[in-house]
């Protein structure tokens, strides 16, 4: 919990972050992993504000599909997507061999421009390719502006820097969920 508050109040580089989170989880079994993935994500739900989750109902009642997108493990974006009532989520993996996590990803870390290429697989698989649009996105770092700009409607989320200059310049909507 330490390292993701350190990244996210933004007192440790993200990569660093990464690096150090893979090395507490090397050779851990993946029992024990997912225990630890469970307590994080019950101390996360509590702070997801309420307008986020309003958000969440607002578009589900829609009839749209809501998915979490993370640079995040899956296995604690999976618990938040269930938490929050989403319909799934994409998320960066962990390599598994022998039921023990080793300190790689099994894939692109979902960031940047890697989560619009893995929303975009996703939706083609489970819609058809060009049998879906990106309705609406939700970010909160100049990170999620590959997939912002795709999304019919942009949210920019605490904006800040370089995110916040690119939604004015955008025209995006701004939301400040404090």
């Amino acid at each position: 919990m330490a390292i993701y508050l350190l990244h996210r109040l933004g007192l440790m580089d993200p990569v660093k972050a990464r690096r150090r989170g893979l090395a507490l989880l090397d050779g851990l079994p993946v029992a024990q992993a997912e225990q630890m993935a469970d307590r994080l994500s019950a101390e996360l739900l509590p702070l997801v504000r309420a307008e986020a989750r309003a958000e969440i109902s607002a578009l589900r009642a829609r009839g749209l599909c809501v998915l979490l997108v993370s640079a995040s493990l899956g296995m604690v974006v999976r618990r938040l997507a269930e938490g929050l009532a989403a319909d799934g989520y994409l998320a960066s993996e962990l390599v598994i061999v022998d039921d023990r996590c080793r300190g790689a990803y099994a894939g692109p870390v979902l960031e940047g421009r890697q989560k619009w290429v893995a929303l975009n697989r996703f939706a083609d698989d489970r819609f058809g390719r060009g049998g879906w649009t990106l309705v609406a996105a939700y970010g909160d770092s100049v990170d999620d502006v590959a997939l912002l700009e795709r999304a019919t409607e942009a949210v920019a989320v605490n904006a800040h820097g370089g995110l916040a200059r690119t939604a004015a310049r955008r025209g995006w909507r701004r939301v400040a969920w404090r």
